[in-house]
């Protein structure tokens, strides 16, 4: 009787735990959207929750206070501009012009509060080019 009452027990434990680690999941990977979307679900007052955009910075807009930190900008994808607040240090290479992926949440007043913030650097990622009829690795010359 103990041993049914102790396997009861413990598989309870398993499935709210599993129910635990299955809602965590859910609010750290954020919904995919671009600017449009995001302003879009916003002012219609759907709450997207926890969302990722990977649009590029207005560099007019961007406001740094290195005493807080604290980071205002502007996300921007040629029309529309969404408001972004990043409670940290801004990265090194921020305001080089690269796109950028932000993870955060709206707030009542339709900022996205940032909780994360990370900077692509397309020299990484680009194909070298090469030169039509040169050996591979032989870089074009300038």
């Amino acid at each position: 009787m103990k041993n049914k009452k102790a396997l009861v027990v413990v598989g309870i434990a398993v499935i709210a735990v599993g129910l635990l680690i299955s809602a965590g999941m859910q609010n750290a990977t954020g919904e995919n959207m671009t600017v449009a979307q995001a302003l879009a679900a916003n002012s219609r007052g759907e709450n997207p929750g926890f969302i990722q955009i990977e649009s590029k910075v207005d560099n007019d807009t961007i406001k740094y206070d290195s005493t807080v930190p604290i980071l205002k900008f502007e996300l921007t994808d040629g029309k529309n501009r969404l408001p972004v607040v990043y409670r940290d240090v801004m990265p090194d290479n921020f305001e080089s012009g690269y796109p950028v992926i932000v993870e955060g949440r709206f707030d009542e007043k339709g900022v996205l509060q940032a909780d994360k913030l990370l900077v692509k650097c397309p020299s990484k990622y680009e194909e070298e080019k090469v030169a039509p009829g040169a050996a591979p690795g032989e870089k074009i010359k300038k």
